[in-house]
């Protein structure tokens, strides 16, 4: 507690419900974000994200280059050593 807490003898049941209304608050926010994530499709595709971010321009090259690439890894054999 602090020392004008003390002093005057003042009660922290105030701050408590203060402090509790606001982690309610970003609670609720938060889930109310996921909500809408959710809603909008946003973690549908997650893996064009990391190859929209090789993108610096409006050609997307350097991106379609490395998503191509990746599916050939995945689509190949295990054990197939290229």
């Amino acid at each position: 507690m602090c020392p004008n807490c003390i002093l005057n003898q003042a009660s922290l049941q105030s701050g408590m419900y203060v402090a509790f209304g606001i982690c309610a608050l970003f609670f609720v926010v938060g889930v109310a974000a996921m909500y809408w994530a959710f809603r909008n499709g946003e973690f549908e595709n997650m893996e064009d994200s990391k190859f929209e971010m090789l993108d610096d321009g409006l050609d997307g090259q350097l991106g379609g280059k490395a998503k191509a690439q990746y599916e050939r890894l995945r689509t190949s054999k295990p054990g197939s050593g290229s």
